[in-house]
């Protein structure tokens, strides 16, 4: 089987020292805006969370998956909440750590996948994101079903992901400004490309990723028990697709009912 994970992770490691833009720590006035009570929280790369989504969020415990690099755990810490960040990138968990410390601030920080979460204990959470990390993992329900075992009643999961929309596109005509619909969707790097294709993805050292059906995003969210109450969309700050896509990226608000 292919080892996405892996790849995944020396992507990311090379990622966080290439200036990706969720590899670029928070400004500092930011931290400071959070530590005075005002958090400003980013799911995507445009386009703050509203307030209401996080409301009440000060002093409680909350799970950041795929959230390295220096932003959302600076963030929910310098805010006052009880940070647990999990990362497959150890680079991307070296900035979080650089930063907390330059700020005097704490979080708990592990390197792992959020495929295998077995090791954090049930009903223990009270908000769980994932700022932009699901299009790098090929199937969605588990991951549901292992953050809402996570959140106690009534806790709250908030991530982004893709429109499936942006991976039908031809990547090297879409940076010259041409859209030309290439793939069929779903879209998976480690089977909709050619050996070859993937090879030199492998080899260039970039990321693994999957789109997902909108029935995957939203219908097994509702399936695993959660109930959607909040929706964002946002533009990708690529200027290529957004002058053909307003809607490039989905954040959304879940609560756990049961």
């Amino acid at each position: 089987m292919f080892d996405f994970i892996e790849a995944n992770r020396k992507a990311w490691n090379k990622e966080a020292n290439t200036g990706n833009a969720w590899s670029r720590p928070v400004d500092d006035s930011l931290v400071e805006t959070a530590q005075s009570g005002n958090l400003n929280l980013r799911l995507a790369i445009t386009n703050d969370v509203p307030q209401s989504w996080i409301e009440g969020l000060k002093g409680k415990k909350v799970l950041n998956l795929g959230g390295g690099g220096g932003q959302q755990t600076v963030l929910l810490a310098a805010y006052g909440c009880k940070v647990t960040t999990v990362d497959i990138s150890e680079e991307q968990l070296e900035i979080d750590a650089f930063t907390l410390a330059r700020h005097g601030l704490e979080a708990t920080l592990h390197n792992g996948s959020l495929t295998d979460l077995k090791f954090l204990d049930s009903d223990s959470f009270d908000c769980v994101i994932a700022p932009g990390v699901l299009n790098f993992i090929p199937e969605l329900e588990d991951v549901y079903k292992d953050v809402y075992r996570l959140l106690r009643k009534g806790g709250r999961f908030m991530f982004s992901i893709a429109n499936p929309a942006l991976y039908m596109f031809d990547q090297r005509r879409l940076e010259k400004g041409r859209m030309k619909v290439k793939y069929t969707l779903p879209f998976a790097s480690d089977t909709t490309l050619s050996q070859k294709q993937l090879q030199r993805l492998l080899a260039t050292g970039d990321t693994i990723e999957y789109s997902h059906t909108l029935d995957e995003v939203l219908g097994s969210l509702c399936k695993t028990g959660f109930s959607i109450e909040g929706y964002l969309s946002s533009k990708s700050d690529f200027e290529p697709i957004d002058s053909f896509l307003k809607d490039c990226y989905f954040s959304i608000l879940a609560v756990k009912n049961g």
